[in-house]
């Protein structure tokens, strides 16, 4: 039961934290409009101090591993090849198939790889899981670019993908508590107070954001790929991929960001690429949602899992 209690202690707080946020909107504290501003707020300035500090406040030099960040990139890589074959046998229409395929390998690894992270590891153990949110979400948003446009009439133009990855805010930010932790650099202490207290601020203000920006649509006639994709999505790529995780020796504060790459929810920003892409926006929001609400279970059990088996 220990076990189990740390994983719950680990996940629960996310799900209170997104029921604040729809409290919150149903309350009239908030509205949609307010929401959007906040949501650009933390994904521009908030999420990239977050990720700067937490490699700068562990030691880079020892904790930063190669070897993993290739294993990361090449396992998501090949996790969306793999469905990029598997998914157009199984749905024909076009609108659906990016949206599928995109729901199934894109994770929220920011808004809940940090948290999560956070709770089962010490702040001198999140180095590894903020550079891997700062090259594996960029990589996500590509592949995502590429899941949309070649079920549609988008172009896929490198160029244009290669220097929004550059001036990602979080990729930057990344960087930057790279090269400060390479040189061996500190902040003054009120810059040092300043910028940890925003850190501490972040996951509950993106959490709470997360939630009030849920739109809980309901079921039309999208059942069967809603299924498939929930199903690929939080069970067969996260007990693919952790095997093989675990066969490759990573444990501990290397396995738990991988764990919430693979078994996190669908990213939230999803549906409005598809939406902006001509995927099937109302399948692409579902996705979302079912995703959020039952990783909540499915996270309890692969945390459970890990820890009595003693990998994390």
């Amino acid at each position: 039961m220990g076990n189990f209690t740390i994983a719950v202690n680990a996940v629960l707080p996310l799900l209170f934290y997104m029921l604040i946020g729809q409290g919150l909107l149903h309350a009239k504290l908030l509205d949609g409009p307010t929401y959007q501003k906040l949501n650009n707020a933390i994904f521009r300035f908030f999420l990239p101090i977050n990720l700067l500090m937490n490699v700068y406040n562990a030691d880079i030099r020892s904790s930063f591993r190669v070897d993993v960040l290739l294993f990361a990139v090449s396992l998501a890589a090949g996790i969306f090849v793999i469905l990029a074959f598997m998914i157009p046998k199984i749905e024909k229409s076009n609108a659906k198939r990016g949206v599928m395929l995109q729901g199934a390998f894109r994770s929220n690894f920011v808004l809940f790889g940090l948290p999560i992270a956070a709770s089962l590891l010490s702040e001198k153990q999140l180095a590894m899981t903020s550079v891997l949110i700062a090259v594996i979400v960029p990589l996500n948003n590509v592949l995502s670019v590429v899941a949309l446009s070649i079920y549609s009439d988008h172009q896929v133009r490198p160029k244009q993908i290669l220097t929004d990855i550059l001036k990602n805010p979080m990729f930057i930010g990344t960087i930057i508590g790279v090269m400060i932790g390479i040189s061996g650099m500190r902040f003054p202490v009120p810059v040092d107070n300043t910028l940890n207290g925003i850190k501490g601020l972040v996951t509950p203000l993106a959490l709470i954001v997360m939630g009030g920006t849920f739109r809980f649509e309901a079921l039309k006639d999208s059942r069967k790929q809603l299924t498939i994709t929930v199903f690929v999505k939080l069970l067969l790529i996260p007990i693919g991929g952790l095997l093989l995780a675990v066969s490759a020796g990573l444990r501990g504060e290397n396995l738990v960001p991988m764990m919430t790459m693979l078994a996190g929810p669908t990213a939230v920003s999803s549906y409005t690429m598809a939406q902006q892409m001509g995927g099937d926006p109302d399948l692409a929001s579902q996705i979302v949602v079912f995703t959020t609400i039952l990783s909540m279970f499915t996270l309890v059990i692969f945390i459970t899992i890990l820890k009595s088996l003693g990998y994390i």
